[in-house]
């Protein structure tokens, strides 16, 4: 006990990162969601998918990908009967956490053919991928 109560910070720490390895690493490569960079989905974007911004509104608003679907994380569970099942899943966000979480959700729900946009909207901006913005 006294352990734990000199070294709690350190403690606490440790299982934070355990956290965050656990939902952007260890949890979706478990539930088959793969990782695809701008280059990647430059090779399949001509091909048939559906492409999920889990962005909140106003992200959404501001800036987008001109094919995307918008589903909010929070909405995710609800709407995924939105997505056909029988085409691949890419699933955006602002940096890669929520859209790991959303396609690690489309995953273990049955979805065969998910993919996580890795670097998310920036990265997507970068590689001169197509948007829609308000201004």
């Amino acid at each position: 006990m006294q352990f734990m109560q000199q070294n709690a910070v350190y403690i606490f720490i440790a299982l934070l990162i355990g956290w965050f390895l656990w939902q952007r690493v260890i949890g979706p490569k478990m539930s088959g969601v793969k990782s695809l960079s701008a280059a990647d989905y430059m090779q399949m974007r001509n091909q048939s998918h559906t492409l999920v911004d889990v962005r909140q509104q106003h992200e959404w608003d501001a800036v987008h990908a001109a094919n995307a679907v918008h589903i909010p994380l929070g909405e995710i569970k609800e709407r995924m009967h939105e997505i056909q099942k029988e085409k691949p899943v890419v699933v955006i966000c602002a940096s890669g956490g929520r859209s790991s979480m959303a396609a690690t959700a489309l995953a273990n729900a049955g979805y065969e053919e998910v993919y996580n946009f890795s670097g998310g909207m920036g990265a997507w901006s970068s590689a001169g991928l197509p948007v829609r913005s308000r201004g």
